[in-house]
């Protein structure tokens, strides 16, 4: 008896995509639908039904500042030894292509012209976020939140819009710091699925990362405070006492600026230490920053970026996903100023929150091993998770 097609084998594979998604959407147990969809996918639609509906999807469009962002953005340079081999190969293929930053957001796509009805009504366009949060299950949104090449197949996407879809996508890391730049996706009609697609993706998004600058720089003074103390001055790490990050990191924290008093009272609380001590700390510090500090008030006047800033930000809008990809540890565990104590505290109870409410164990995973130290909260909400699954 002859064995079915390429073809009819993969309408039978998207007909039983289907009928698991169909029950999803329709209320039934995910657990139930075990044996028919992968269990990455289950996760993600568990996530995605807390707040998107399957039927509308809600692909959000940033503001116009993302031409900007792509005008300024390293992935740009590095993409561009390739984008005309790969507009090629997306035209012969009649796929889309697309890269994103580190949120999601597109930054650069090439159409065939056999896609563009299709990418047109899916919003596969600049300025518009593919992450988990704004489209459901999607390729680009799990590669964002596992760190790693992935494949979404018709109706394993959330949004029913995506079902006619295949999409392949890879994250693009800095060498060097390991973080995340963006991901690149390659996407087409369900029927032109590939087991090679995913493989071929991944060797892509690799040949761009080879082409980025060793680790980002986002600012020209960078502060990683959460878990491993780091301190970036244009590009270079400089070495810091904990005294000083904890001065810059008041500073950053009141970027209106402090008196003498009002950050020797941040700092030190009611220890007795001679305002003295304080200015000698603020003039080694502004050395090492060529001068970048100024005095009536203190304050930076460079440009900072901050992990902690970022993770409040995160934390305020609720992004588990994302603040749990952030999160290093403790902001700045052996500080004892007053302020920053507050700042931690509440910090790592909001971050505890989070955490619990986190369900996705490979997210959890990922975050120990990309983390320069181990994060006790995530450990402990992994262990759940594992002694629930046994």
């Amino acid at each position: 008896m002859q064995q079915p097609g390429r073809r009819v084998k993969l309408a039978q594979h998207k007909e039983h995509t289907a009928d698991a998604w169909q029950q999803m959407v329709s209320g039934q147990p995910l657990y139930t639908l075990a044996g028919a969809v992968n269990a990455k996918i289950l996760r993600s639609w568990q996530r995605s039904l807390q707040h998107l509906n399957p039927w509308q999807p809600r692909t959000l469009l940033q503001p116009s500042q993302w031409a900007g962002n792509w005008d300024n953005s390293p992935l740009q340079t590095a993409i561009q030894h390739m984008q005309a081999e790969l507009a090629v190969l997306v035209e012969e293929g009649g796929l889309v292509a697309g890269l994103t930053d580190s949120r999601g957001c597109l930054l650069w796509t090439v159409v065939s012209r056999p896609m563009e009805a299709l990418a047109s009504a899916a919003r596969f366009t600049p300025g518009c976020y593919w992450d988990e949060h704004s489209v459901g299950t999607n390729a680009i949104g799990l590669a964002l939140a596992s760190r790693q090449q992935t494949m979404v197949f018709a109706a394993e996407h959330y949004s029913r819009h995506l079902h006619d879809w295949v999409a392949y996508a890879a994250p693009v890391v800095y060498p060097a710091s390991g973080e995340l730049a963006g991901i690149f996706c390659v996407a087409t009609t369900w029927e032109k699925h590939t087991p090679l697609g995913e493989m071929a993706v991944a060797d892509l998004a690799r040949s761009i990362q080879r082409h980025l600058p060793a680790s980002l720089i986002r600012a020209e003074l960078q502060v990683h405070a959460l878990g491993f103390l780091r301190v970036q001055f244009r590009g270079k790490e400089i070495h810091c006492s904990l005294r000083q990050i904890e001065i810059l990191c008041l500073l950053i924290l009141n970027p209106q600026g402090l008196t003498l008093a009002g950050l020797h009272s941040a700092l030190y609380g009611d220890k007795p230490v001679a305002l003295t001590t304080l200015k000698v700390e603020l003039s080694h510090l502004r050395q090492l920053l060529d001068g970048h500090i100024s005095s009536r008030p203190y304050r930076l006047t460079v440009d900072v970026w901050a992990d902690f800033v970022d993770l409040w930000q995160i934390l305020k809008e609720r992004q588990i996903e994302k603040a749990v990809a952030l999160y290093r540890g403790v902001f700045l565990p052996q500080s004892a100023s007053p302020e920053l104590e507050e700042w931690r505290n509440c910090m790592e109870a909001v971050m505890t929150k989070m955490v619990d409410m986190c369900a996705d164990a490979t997210l959890l995973l990922d975050n120990l091993c990309q983390g320069t130290q181990v994060s006790e909260l995530v450990r402990t909400r992994l262990l759940e998770l594992t002694a629930k699954s046994a």
